[in-house]
């Protein structure tokens, strides 16, 4: 969350100034440096633990108070002093970024509370002193506090919108998917519900009442079952998203994809191994998964050979799309898929999401070579 060098060089910067300080004015002598490193140390601590940063801290004022009277040197160190609250200060603001408001308000009272007490029980100054010394102390801890605090929440409202954000979109990835499937389901159970609407009038030499009944029955269960899918894509697709009514496509399709892909300037390999006996909804995740991933080369990596291979075997069918590190730094092009059009998903989040919908694996990442690479694998579907 934060650099370690500015915390360094500023607890570096206090620890000299505290033990020249301490030695000089404070007559600390062989002292000077453990109670500078003691007032100093907390601010480099904040770096990668505020909550010992402030233990520390809060410990460190008393002791070098109670150094200082023990020592009877022309100055005794207080905590409020200006030397003690150039640590105290980052430590706090620290504390109050990181840790919720109960612990930081806990924590400020009890620094302010324990270096306070000190000064009294010892009788280093007067209560006069003590109360304006407390009230500028505490107003300059204040004002840390209130910095951190205001950066905390501003940090979480943005944290909580990126999740809000991020829901949303999967939530319509999907939605999406759920459109496309609905479109290959309703495709077969169109053609269920001719089939046995004509079934009586194909069998040759007709067919028996009870028979005709059970095509009847089998006709309307797929009838009502279109009714039921087209509600729940209208309720999917809400007002504002378009009819689309072209068929969707499949692994018959990824020739012509390849070849736009390749007309974009990508150098793409493509192999099909096995026979692929897949269904409509194993097809058209094959060829989704391959658009995403090449759309990804396209934008992120163009001009980057590419190979694509399926690989179809008796457990299941496989996707991999690979490529390797681009040539050069090239920006990116728009996020446009192959085809010119803009991407049809979220990239890896759709490819997540319709991999697990089959019970499938999916591996993406960069390789050692500095390329890329989608593994998709769908296990082979239940016919029955």
């Amino acid at each position: 969350m934060f650099r370690r060098r500015p915390f360094a060089v500023l607890a570096g910067i206090l620890l000299v100034g505290n033990a020249t300080l301490f030695a000089t004015a404070g007559d600390f002598g062989a002292l000077a440096v453990p109670a500078a490193v003691l007032a100093s140390g907390p601010v480099f601590l904040a770096w990668y633990r505020p909550v010992a940063a402030w233990a520390v801290m809060a410990v460190a004022g008393p002791l070098i108070t109670g150094a200082g009277t023990a020592l009877a040197g022309p100055m005794t160190p207080v905590p409020w002093y200006v030397n003690l609250q150039f640590a105290q200060v980052p430590v706090m603001y620290v504390l109050a970024l990181s840790a919720t408001r109960r612990v930081t308000a806990i924590a400020g009272v009890v620094t302010i509370a324990a270096g306070a007490a000190t000064v009294l029980l010892l009788d280093v100054a007067g209560p006069v002193t003590v109360l304006t010394g407390v009230g500028s102390w505490t107003l300059v801890l204040l004002a840390a506090v209130l910095v951190g605090d205001a950066r905390r929440a501003r940090r979480l409202d943005t944290l909580r919108a990126a999740e809000e954000v991020g829901r949303t979109r999967i939530l319509e990835e999907r939605a999406r998917i759920a459109r496309e499937l609905h479109d290959v389901v309703a495709h077969h159970m169109s053609v269920i519900a001719v089939r046995t609407a004509s079934a009586p009038y194909r069998v040759e030499g007709g067919v028996s009442e009870p028979a005709a009944r059970e095509f009847a029955a089998v006709n309307a269960a797929a009838r009502a079952s279109l009714r039921d899918m087209r509600l729940l894509l209208g309720a999917l697709r809400g007002t504002d998203g378009p009819v689309r009514t072209a068929p969707q496509p499949g692994l018959s399709d990824l020739h012509e994809l390849v070849e736009s892909v390749r007309r974009a300037g990508v150098p793409v390999r493509f192999s099909v191994t096995g026979e692929p006996s897949l269904s409509p909804v194993e097809s058209l995740t094959v060829y989704r998964i391959t658009q995403e991933a090449l759309s990804n080369v396209v934008r992120h990596a163009p001009a980057a050979d590419t190979t694509v291979q399926v690989l179809a075997d008796a457990d299941g069918v496989a996707v991999r799309v690979d490529n390797v590190a681009p040539a050069s730094t090239a920006a990116a092009v728009e996020a446009r898929g192959p085809d010119g059009r803009a991407g049809p998903g979220l990239g890896l989040i759709g490819m997540r999401e319709r991999v697990a919908a089959l019970g499938g694996e999916l591996i993406a990442g960069a390789t050692e070579e500095g390329g890329y690479t989608v593994r998709a694998r769908l296990p082979k579907g239940d016919d029955a």
